[in-house]
């Protein structure tokens, strides 16, 4: 997975991310009107966030995707990475039940969702992402 287009945000970016993903979490907690975490719960908060957001603006996009990736890197030790092909994509690469890294396409599922609705829904994202994580690679 680790090939020559994917590369390890450094300690500067990956802060950065984790700044932004706070920003998002208070947005998150504003919008529910309560205190959100960074769990499944929270995602669904976030689905019904951006379904009030039909076109929203490229910084609530970006908000959306590292709080997305803050999660996963939280709860599955992932690390935050960027793929560059096709434009830039962040990613988040995770360590499996099988010792491989899965990536987690952030930027592409946050796309997706805006675009299909809930048919791409963030919680249901967050599932099978976390089944996939968990599952042994040599099967």
């Amino acid at each position: 997975m680790m090939d020559g287009s994917v590369h390890i945000l450094n300690p500067e970016q990956t802060r950065q991310m984790a700044e932004l993903a706070e920003q998002a979490q208070v947005e998150l907690s504003r919008f529910a009107g309560e205190p959100v975490d960074y769990d499944a719960t929270a995602l669904q908060l976030l689905d019904e966030w951006v379904e009030r957001q039909p076109s929203p603006p490229r910084a609530l996009r970006i908000l959306w995707t590292a709080f997305v990736g803050e999660i996963f890197r939280r709860r599955h030790g992932g690390r935050w990475a960027l793929r560059q092909e096709d434009g830039q994509q962040l990613l988040i690469l995770c360590p499996t039940e099988g010792g491989a890294f899965h990536a987690v396409a952030v930027t592409d599922q946050i796309d997706r969702r805006i675009a299909n609705g809930m048919a791409d829904s963030l919680a249901l994202f967050y599932l099978h992402e976390s089944i996939l994580l968990r599952q042994p690679r040599d099967l």
